[in-house]
């Protein structure tokens, strides 16, 4: 793992669900951790399987773990923009996901 390739700045969010006067729950997203990892656009045949899940903005996430990982239910805010977890793999020091919108 080289240190200088993690040149992106992430959030992970979780989703806690809070009762309001009026609507009943509502889902609040609060900030998990900030990290730095390597986010590159999804190319070829990964590309064409989440296109057909009508996902049109798909990234490789690779950052370092954590004690506190994130999980399928948590979503990353990366430029502004929110995207949801497809796929999560933690393998030793590295966590892998799939993160669309």
């Amino acid at each position: 793992m080289r240190p200088t390739k993690y040149n992106s700045r992430i959030t992970v969010q979780k989703s806690t669900q809070t009762e309001s006067e009026i609507k009943g729950l509502t889902n609040v997203w609060s900030d998990l951790f900030t990290c730095w990892a390597s986010v590159l656009p999804v190319k070829g045949f990964k590309r064409l399987q989440y296109a057909s899940l009508e996902m049109t903005e798909i990234y490789e996430v690779e950052m370092r773990a954590r004690q506190t990982n994130p999980s399928v239910l948590n979503r990353v805010v990366y430029g502004g923009d929110n995207y949801q977890i497809i796929a999560l793999q933690v393998n030793g020091e590295k966590v892998n996901m799939d993160i669309a919108r």
